[in-house]
């Protein structure tokens, strides 16, 4: 980048786009699309990619890149997911987890096909103070020529078909399925990003030996699911969740164990419980309550109850004020007017309700319609408790 072009990303990084490309159209020595994508990407990076965003004259990959790359929040915890001497990173992108694993490896590799963003991530890391070495190739080529044994290997598969929602780890690219044989004669371990699309379980069966399968949300929005697999299996694979908020919630259990649990029904009493969305993706549906000694509404509501506070609790938790049924004349009874509508194994959508009870978004309740252990609608009235 030339000065001319830092001192004017420098001082619009702020602005809409939209003036930007008017201020553009009015400089013709400026590379117009380059700044363009620049400021979008320090826009996104500000709370995504702190780190970035802080250091001057980084280079930002495209839009797509951008929004799939890891966040700092996530890449951060994936190195407590591994640990080693050497590292090989086969599909670098933008190098965000690279990055965050170079802080806790030794040696780190860094494969790449595209050129262009190969360089871009040489030029950032040269500014990171960062020193790995890069190889721009495929990661299929890379495996074929490659002679050096690493600790761990880590992958980070792009869907294939963009226009669908892919739910099958062969169907992204580079294909993990048929490279596992290979990857795993080149390294140790083997750790994969997921988008959490993919089926859990239909992984694990196609992984087979995946030690650890962690589930991570931020801010109770799940962005990611990641496959230990080892080269040999000797336990049930544990399943971690994770959802980094101002905490981090952090709940473990195997799916043997949620087969063996037994959950306990009651209707709703002093407190409502709603696991996080990590918790929910992983489906600890029995083992959740069973933990923490709670009463599940129904079979397939996935809200929990007790009359304890449990202040530990992975989720959201709010106290019950009333419980009514699905009538208008009972919403009239109760004078409420304004609330936060959550469905749960509900006949009816958010929308459908909102109508029927006449009813807008908004103030400090919150409603939760669902189905109780006598398979009838009701609707749950509570306010948030703060945990």
């Amino acid at each position: 980048m030339n000065k001319e072009t830092i001192v004017f990303i420098k001082d619009n990084k702020h602005k809409n786009v939209n003036d930007i490309a008017l201020l553009l159209s009015k400089k013709e020595k400026l590379d117009a699309n380059f700044i363009i994508n620049q400021i979008n990407g320090l826009q996104k990076a500000k709370n995504k990619l702190p780190t970035f965003y802080n250091t001057p004259e980084i280079i930002f990959p495209s839009i797509k890149s951008m929004e799939q790359c890891s966040s700092e929040k996530t890449a951060l915890l994936k190195t407590k997911m591994i640990n080693g001497n050497s590292l090989i990173d086969l599909t670098g992108g933008f190098g965000v987890d690279t990055y965050f694993f170079s802080n806790s490896f030794k040696l780190i590799d860094y494969v790449e096909p595209n050129k262009e963003l190969l360089e871009a991530v040489q030029h950032n890391f040269n500014l990171l103070n960062t020193k790995i070495k890069f190889h721009n190739t495929t990661s299929e080529a890379f495996l074929r020529s490659n002679k050096t044994h690493f600790d761990v290997a880590y992958i980070d598969p792009d869907r294939r078909n963009e226009n669908k929602r892919i739910f099958n780890l062969s169907n992204c690219f580079p294909n993990v399925i048929e490279l596992l044989p290979t990857i795993l004669s080149t390294a140790d371990k083997l750790l994969i990003k997921t988008s959490p699309f993919l089926d859990i379980k239909q992984t694990l069966e196609a992984l087979k030996t995946v030690s650890k399968c962690f589930i991570v949300a931020v801010k109770n929005d799940c962005k990611e699911v990641l496959y230990l697999v080892e080269k040999e299996k000797n336990k049930p694979t544990e399943i971690i969740t994770y959802n980094l908020d101002k905490n981090e919630d952090v709940f473990k259990f195997t799916y043997e164990e949620e087969q063996d649990t037994t959950s306990h029904f009651s209707q709703p009493k002093k407190y409502l419980y709603e696991p996080n969305a990590a918790i929910m993706k992983a489906g600890a549906f029995k083992t959740i309550g069973n933990h923490f000694e709670l009463d599940k509404l129904a079979q397939h509501t996935h809200l929990y109850t007790s009359d304890k506070l449990i202040n530990d609790f992975p989720g959201r938790i709010f106290e019950i004020n009333n419980i009514a049924d699905y009538q208008k004349k009972e919403m009239k009874k109760l004078g409420i007017t304004n609330v936060n509508i959550s469905v749960r194994n509900f006949p009816d959508a958010i929308a459908v309700i909102k109508k029927k009870l006449n009813l807008k978004d908004g103030g400090n309740c919150y409603l939760f319609a669902a189905t109780n252990l006598n398979n009838k609608p009701i609707l749950i009235l509570t306010k948030k408790k703060m945990n």
